[in-house]
């Protein structure tokens, strides 16, 4: 399916919808359903004909098992409706399958449908001699190559469903339509390479989901699937990205901040520069402890990148608004002590307590809320800083990107949302029969693409944002 464009999302309230979602068009009356989930289980038999016989031989035995069937009023493809026939039109349904299919080939099916899903199956199909684990491996193939509805082996069971429901008279094609005849007449003639087949496939497709949508028992597939997955073990897999390169930069950062130490003398008394490089100074420490802690693969070098952003862009802001606002750098620091001074208070006055072990001093915090002047005139904001989102901060920067592209990313790992705890926490498990499903990382094997990059990308904007007031060194020149 294409990609839809966030231009053609509806917005509606906070969420944007696309055009399937919409709860004024499709959403509420949208059904999904899976076909590897819902669907595929019922047709593993088709599958293994196909496999075991390959696509012609495959597609002729099965075209002759389908006409022998709707002589006798049971051609149908759905495994479940099959086991809801009689005891003798099912044991008569799996006499004409093996006419044309050795026992053999539908043997593996044993191993999932056990005598509690169908005992009339099992009995017809099961070979005390066979290996099990031979018969695992040939399912669990099937799956991997059926597992997508666009997959060519799932495309081939589907042209063989849309049979079962020409020849059993359920599918009438309207004279008008000039595809479909023509891909149900041609589709078993062509390889998959066939330029042809790129306008067959969806055609064969299409039809095969709307004739199966409520034709399919979910309850069935969910317990073959469910068999399977116990009999056969995850396989966890994880991404290995390539080592990070050489550490150039951080060394010029170090340098750098060592050369702010020695100078800048006739700055120290001011409270603009107290500011401005105490943020440096943060941003370069965050910088710090990621390269030097290896943090850079971690989640934890995520969350601190967000910071670093946070502050870069704080920083830059007041820079930006202090010909607009000339004690905004007092502000900054009494806002702050305000949200200190909040804790504090909560502490001192017994609503809260923590334990001697906890990170949070209530005398540190006093000595900081009390620095500048007395905390009886030291305000507490509950709101942004200068009522200014963090959004309208990166907007007014003129950094837009950094809030749609790395901020966004990045606070999915701050607030633990989900795309993060599975990028960082979970593993694709390859096995087909599990449905590729999530696994835990229990061991912590997974580790995530360096944030290096991003990181030097923010410290060389913050020597640049500071460069007007705070000189930088010669050797400086990235």
């Amino acid at each position: 399916m294409e990609k839809i464009e966030l231009s053609k999302h509806v917005k509606q309230g906070d969420t944007f919808y696309t055009s399937f979602t919409d709860p004024n068009g499709l959403g509420d009356k949208l059904c999904l359903s899976s076909w590897a989930k819902s669907r595929l289980p019922e047709f593993l038999w088709i599958g293994l004909i196909i496999y075991n016989q390959g696509r012609k031989n495959g597609f002729e035995n099965l075209y002759c098992i389908i006409k022998d069937l709707e002589c006798e009023g049971i051609a149908i493809p759905q495994l479940s409706k099959i086991f809801e026939l009689t005891e003798e039109r099912q044991r008569k349904y799996w006499s004409i399958i093996t006419q044309y299919v050795e026992k053999n080939v539908l043997m593996p099916l044993t191993t999932v449908i056990t005598p509690d899903i169908n005992e009339i199956f099992y009995d017809y199909f099961f070979d005390f001699s066979m290996n099990i684990d031979d018969n695992i491996l040939k399912l669990l193939d099937i799956a991997k190559e059926s597992n997508r509805l666009h997959d060519e082996l799932s495309t081939d069971i589907c042209f063989i469903v849309d049979w079962f429901y020409v020849l059993n008279g359920n599918l009438y094609i309207s004279s008008e339509i000039d595809i479909l005849p023509k891909a149900l007449s041609e589709y078993y003639k062509c390889t998959h390479e066939d330029e042809t087949m790129r306008m067959y496939r969806p055609v064969i497709r299409s039809v095969c989901q709307n004739l199966c949508n409520f034709d399919c028992s979910k309850m069935f597939s969910e317990k073959i699937w469910k068999v399977l997955g116990k009999i056969s073990k995850c396989n966890p897999l994880r991404i290995v990205w390539d080592e990070e390169g050489k550490m150039g930069f951080y060394e010029i950062t170090k340098k750098t901040i060592e050369y702010f130490s020695a100078n800048n003398e006739d700055k120290k008394m001011e409270s603009k520069y107290n500011v401005i490089m105490g943020m440096t100074c943060y941003i370069y420490k965050i910088y710090q402890e990621i390269i030097e802690k290896k943090l850079q693969n971690d989640i934890s070098g995520r969350i601190l990148f967000r910071t670093m952003l946070e502050t870069y862009i704080n920083l830059k802001y007041l820079i930006q608004q202090e010909s607009k606002v000339p004690d905004i750098y007092d502000k900054f620091k009494a806002y702050g002590n305000g949200k200190y001074k909040l804790v504090m208070a909560k502490l001192r006055e017994g609503k809260y307590t923590v334990s001697n072990d906890s990170q949070i001093d209530e005398k540190i915090m006093g000595l900081m809320v009390n620095e500048d002047m007395d905390e009886a005139f030291v305000n507490i904001s509950i709101g942004y800083f200068e009522k200014t989102s963090v959004r309208n901060k990166f907007k007014e920067c003129k950094e837009d990107k950094l809030y749609e592209i790395y901020y966004e990313y990045t606070t999915n790992f701050a607030h633990g949302f989900w795309g993060a705890v599975r990028e960082s926490s979970m593993l694709i498990c390859n096995n087909p029969a599990h449905l590729y499903h999530c696994v835990p990382d229990y061991n912590v094997d997974q580790k995530l693409r360096s944030v290096l990059s991003d990181c030097e990308m923010v410290m060389k904007k913050t020597f640049d944002a500071i460069a007007n007031y705070i000189e930088l060194p010669d050797f400086y020149n990235i």
